[in-house]
């Protein structure tokens, strides 16, 4: 009985804190997500997913450097900043200035990529330029989320998750319907300009409200600015790096294979893979904020890291084994029988998901919550370059499959570094506070 009750109380608890309103969406969000991307299988011939997919992998690594880190520093400041609204409004207008200098940046990348990019495909090198506004929209739309978050407006951040995923994939299916690859491609400045729009309209009260608190003495200061930085430009460096461990894979097999039909295989293999790290993300999103407002609390974060551990790895060992039972029927239903080629890929990348979902994500995030962010910089340097030399060896002997093997490996080995390190880290900030107690 008494048992029972703490469950409930538990359950309680994270509905109250907004929890299963994250869930829902990111669920709802990812589920659009993956019968879009389905759609937009059937709708494009094999050879044109292809391009779009290598397209927006060619996007993708310009844009790894994405705002700099400006957002991250924005949800860690002004969650530590919780209760006080003056320093808040400061911290945000400095962000707000720092995200518009970082999409000039980013802009002119996409915008001068011919010059320096090593594309493989014409029609890459002529269409990816014109995407050079999306950085723009893309980065001052992630500010808005983030100040959602800061604030635990779970509920409000939810109806935005919901929106954008909806939006993105009518107008994406629509335009792809009329206008074909050019379609998709245009499409993503006209669903970019409406979730701009709908991040204002959510968070506008809120930011009216902080440029009102807003004080010359409550300023950001010089230090501060330079401690804002530092912590963005590490936070971005270490997601830099992270982030090219989902696109190298289909940068070097369009890269070596240049063939469209090779990466539309690697691409729906990948697809349920890369779709289902929405479990993940769901429980990071929430975890966060959580563990920045107790980062010096030694024993709540040794107990709730071990609570977190001890879920994860059993709900995603029941799930990543289910849809590695059932691949070929799934693909049969999902993708069709010309796609059967791809099932060993998407073996290989569920393996590496469970490890990705259960250990690595929830670990790195807690890492940067603790503002432990040069763990994170070191392990996925180390990584990236393990990984980008075995993707080149494993891609000449095994084709697609070889990148799928090196990518799951990389992670299974990220994940188990974060664990010891994590575990050690905790265990020895409890020994330090028992000791001046």
């Amino acid at each position: 009985m008494i048992q029972k009750e703490e469950i409930k109380r538990k359950i309680d608890k994270l509905r109250k804190t907004g929890f299963f309103s994250i869930f829902l969406a990111t669920v709802f969000s990812k589920v659009i997500t993956l019968l879009g991307g389905i759609i937009l299988v059937r709708i494009l011939s094999k050879s044109d997913y292809g391009i779009y997919s290598y397209i927006h992998n060619c996007y993708s690594m310009l844009f790894l450097l994405n705002d700099f880190g400006i957002s991250t520093a924005t949800l860690q400041y002004l969650t530590e900043n919780l209760n006080n609204q003056e320093k808040q409004a400061a911290i945000l207008k400095y962000s707000i200035k720092s995200c518009l200098v970082a999409s000039i940046v980013t802009a002119l990348l996409v915008l001068l990529s011919p010059y320096f990019y090593p594309y493989t495909m014409t029609e890459a090198e002529k269409i990816t330029p014109m995407l050079f506004l999306l950085p723009t929209i893309t980065i001052i739309s992630g500010l808005l989320s983030v100040v959602l978050r800061a604030n635990f407006q779970n509920k409000k951040y939810s109806r935005l998750q919901i929106f954008t995923t909806a939006i993105t994939y009518i107008v994406l299916i629509i335009f792809s319907v009329v206008w074909g690859l050019m379609g998709a491609i245009l499409a993503q400045y006209v669903y970019g300009i409406i979730i701009l729009i709908y991040s204002i309209f959510l968070t506008y009260q809120y930011i009216r409200k902080l440029k009102q608190k807003f004080t010359q003495e409550q300023k950001m200061q010089k230090a501060e600015k330079r401690g804002f930085l530092k912590y963005a430009i590490a936070s971005q460096l270490n997601n830099t790096i992270g982030g090219l461990m989902l696109i190298v894979d289909t940068f070097l097999i369009g890269y070596m294979i240049a063939e469209p039909e090779a990466i539309a295989t690697y691409n729906v293999g990948s697809k349920i893979p890369h779709a289902l790290t929405f479990l993940s993300t769901c429980v990071s999103i929430y975890i966060t904020p959580h563990f920045i407002k107790h980062n010096t609390d030694s024993k709540w974060l040794k107990k709730n890291f071990k609570t977190l551990t001890k879920y994860s790895i059993l709900g995603f060992g029941i799930i990543c084994t289910g849809l590695v039972l059932f691949s070929k029927l799934i693909f049969m239903i999902l993708f069709g029988s010309q796609y059967y080629d791809a099932i060993p890929v998407y073996i290989v990348l569920m393996i590496g998901l469970f490890f990705t979902s259960a250990l690595k994500t929830p670990c790195a995030n807690i890492l940067s919550a603790l503002r432990k962010i040069k763990i994170n910089i070191v392990t996925n340097t180390c990584c990236v370059v393990v990984n980008f030399i075995s993707n080149i060896f494993f891609i000449q002997a095994l084709g697609v499959l070889g990148a799928a093997i090196t990518t799951t490996a990389t992670n299974i080995i990220v994940s188990i570094i974060y664990v010891i390190y994590l575990k050690r880290y905790l265990k020895k900030k409890e020994q330090e506070t028992s000791d001046t107690e």
